[in-house]
């Protein structure tokens, strides 16, 4: 059976065709990758605070990032070190106990703060006033912390015995059992695909709600000032800006994580063993904690508010540049002069006139 793959075949052969192709140095600039992003997300984040003021969208950001770098570092030192024993299995089930609490713990949490960042921008837009009334602070740093917990209690079950860790191909990490036949493998493996399915799905539909609100209020808004539409304008850039990096992040996470949640149901389910899925599948959900703070030093609300000034300077220039410029003298002389009469023509304008004379 695929689940006994790695407790009953001789790995000699197989771990010579891994020495041939992975090295150590693999892990170690992956994951090196991911902790400088995620520390360098932190430290924009605590730089501008004035700016944001710790708002509970940044929040969760701060949040996102300390997770996956918590998720990097407690498990990247045991890939190194089993590729560094020429992928040979070292620390016994223990080992393989916690590197797979360590990887669920990760996940879950992971998905379940990018629900929460699409539910706050859903509150902030569709119920403004609730969202307003609530003891922000408190709320949010309750619901990190039922996260973090939540997170906690699903990687801890297999160590319950609801489910089981066992290696997997390569047998050089370790994941709960979803190819075990008895039914609290079974169980857990369908249960942890499905919140991972339901939550890409939840925040997928809180993201299509928060652009119909954007959308309408764009469409709907009524012109009471110029000090008051400025306002709403710019905080409507600000929504969208937000929604850019909030769609970057969901389709990085649908990215990333379909294809294991994909491949723990179809092996659940029976299907024939496909090793090479499988693996593809984890590195790519372990791509994902490298990509999410990068994401964010990118697309983050100043540096996509520098891109808009840009183009809408550019667009400036281009709208005002003349169609066609003669060489010679009078062409280009009546081209100007005309502007001017222009000019002119509004300045004599009676509207101008009455607001010229004095009271």
């Amino acid at each position: 059976m695929a689940a006994n793959f790695c407790y009953s075949t001789d790995l000699t052969n197989l771990t010579l065709q891994l020495s041939k192709t992975e090295t150590p140095a693999n892990v170690a600039s992956m994951s090196t990758a991911g902790i400088v992003g995620n520390v360098l997300a932190l430290f924009i984040l605590i730089r501008h605070a004035k700016q944001h003021k710790w708002g509970i969208f940044y929040r969760l950001v701060a949040a996102l990032a300390f997770t996956d770098v918590f998720g990097i570092v407690t498990t990247a030192p045991v890939a190194y070190v089993v590729y560094n024993n020429n992928f040979k299995w070292v620390g016994g089930q223990t080992l393989c106990d916690y590197l797979s609490f360590m990887l669920t713990f990760s996940g879950v949490a992971t998905l379940g703060i990018t629900t929460s960042m699409s539910l706050d921008r859903y509150l902030a837009l569709w119920h403004p006033y609730l969202y307003n009334s609530l003891q922000k602070n408190r709320r949010i740093h309750v619901m990190l912390t039922g996260i973090w917990f939540f997170a906690a209690f699903i990687a801890s079950m297999p160590l319950l015995k609801f489910g089981r860790n066992i290696r997997h191909f390569p047998c050089t990490w370790c994941l709960f059992d979803y190819f075990g036949t008895h039914k609290t493998d079974k169980a857990f493996s369908i249960m942890f695909a499905s919140l991972g399915i339901l939550s890409l799905f939840s925040s997928s539909v809180l993201n299509c709600l928060v652009i119909f609100a954007v959308c309408k209020g764009s469409s709907g808004g009524r012109r009471v000032s110029v000090k008051s539409s400025r306002g709403k304008e710019h905080h409507r850039r600000s929504e969208v800006f937000i929604l850019i990096f909030l769609f970057a992040i969901l389709f990085s996470h649908t990215i990333c994580w379909i294809p294991i949640m994909s491949r723990i149901l179809t092996n659940t389910l029976g299907s024939t063993p496909n090793f090479k899925a499988d693996i593809l599948a984890f590195r790519l959900a372990a791509l994902n904690q490298i990509l999410d703070p990068w994401l964010y030093i990118l697309l983050r609300k100043e540096i996509l508010a520098r891109v808009y000034r840009f183009y809408r300077k550019k667009r400036h220039v281009k709208r005002f540049v003349p169609a066609k410029v003669s060489t010679t003298g009078n062409s280009t002389e009546e081209t100007f002069g005309s502007v001017r009469g222009d000019v002119r023509l509004q300045q004599l304008s009676p509207e101008n006139e009455v607001e010229s004379r004095p009271v």
